[in-house]
């Protein structure tokens, strides 16, 4: 399961259109473009340095020191990051630290007139069903050439790994991805909108006393081609750095009665909703010392059994081009004993599993 974030700049379009085509001194760009780079280039340094901070804080532990989250992509003022996800503690720690990254980059913004803002959301995706990985190809393919690639398919751990370690290098595709970026519209400078997956982990996560944060429910809304048009549940996490602004919401829901919402209820009710219309329940264990088996969905059930058939026809295939380069060549009847038996073995693990 990977993890994925977004943060966008709020008002970059009024901020170009202001500023127009001015300069600073000789330098051959607008000034507004030394906004955006700085945003590209430095937010995830912030990131970095408030998951580093996140782990420091417990006492020993640097389990996770290599696994914050990568930059994925750019699009336009956005940027997305990832990382696979190797428990809830681990998935506390990087919300927990993105959400302070938020924090000291709209500090930063603010120091320079307030024109800027950020905004943040998230969404989980299980892998390699019902989501899947692809490479984007390019000269700078890590998988190598074609004729490489083909041989290393079915795509495996491996290759998901590869994804792990090199994410700008690959796209991810799949329902749950696309309803990560449709629930992400709800996003605002003070509130990081979390999928229903996401904020049924997250909501376990501050159950058992791992994540802080304080959640907020809005209702259902129609999310374009999202589980059939059916309203989806809308879930923020409180993102307000101002504190009178905070101050003021205080108040403002003393009056209208209304309260944050208890992680535990909301956990129940994504859970119960999720069920209903037959969504699979994320499943992540509380730490990286726990290994109990998870059960997993249908989904990837139906996957493995494709994999395992494909997996039987590449090996095979790939023993049987072996064997007729060899014969074309006229340098050998058979093969060597080293490729003979590993050929074998990949076939008798195949056809046993």
């Amino acid at each position: 399961m990977r993890l994925f974030l977004s943060v966008d700049l709020v008002g970059s379009t009024a901020f170009k259109a202001r500023l127009g085509d001015a300069r600073e001194g000789n330098d051959s760009n607008p000034l507004w473009v030394s906004q955006i780079r700085h945003f590209y280039r430095e937010f995830p340094i912030f990131l970095f340095s408030r998951f580093n901070k996140a782990l420091g804080a417990v006492e020993g532990d640097r389990t996770y020191k290599d696994c914050c989250p990568k930059v994925w992509k750019t699009i336009g003022d956005e940027i997305l990051f990832c990382t696979r996800l190797h428990s809830l503690e681990h998935l506390a720690h990087c919300v927990s630290s993105f959400l302070r990254a938020l924090e000291d980059y709209g500090a930063y913004l603010d120091s320079n007139g307030k024109h800027l803002d950020v905004k943040g959301a998230g969404w989980v995706a299980a892998f390699p069903a019902p989501n899947v990985t692809v490479e984007v190809l390019g000269s700078s393919s890590v998988l190598g050439s074609a004729s490489e690639r083909e041989l290393k398919e079915p795509f495996d751990e491996e290759f998901e790994l590869l994804a792990d370690n090199n994410p700008s290098s690959f796209d991810f595709l799949g329902k749950e991805i696309d309803s990560g970026f449709r629930s992400a519209k709800n996003a605002a400078s003070d509130r990081f909108t979390a999928s229903i997956e996401l904020a049924l982990l997250l909501a376990e996560s501050a159950h058992v006393e791992i994540f802080p944060g304080r959640f907020s429910y809005h209702g259902r809304q129609v999310l374009k081609g999202v589980i059939s048009d059916h309203p989806y549940p809308v879930v923020t996490i409180d993102a307000e750095r101002s504190m009178t602004r905070k101050e003021v919401r205080k108040r403002e829901k003393a009056i209208s009665k209304d309260t944050d919402v208890d992680p535990m209820h909301l956990r129940d009710f994504l859970r119960s909703f999720m069920e209903d219309e037959k969504i699979d329940l994320p499943l992540l264990n509380r730490d990286h010392n726990v290994t109990a088996p998870l059960t997993m969905p249908s989904c990837y059930a139906v996957f493995q059994e494709v994999w395992e058939a494909s997996a039987k026809e590449y090996s095979q295939r790939a023993a049987e081009e072996v064997a007729s380069e060899s014969a074309l060549d006229g340098t050998m009847t058979d093969l060597p004993p080293s490729i003979s038996d590993a050929l074998q073995d990949a076939v008798s693990k195949v056809e046993n599993e």
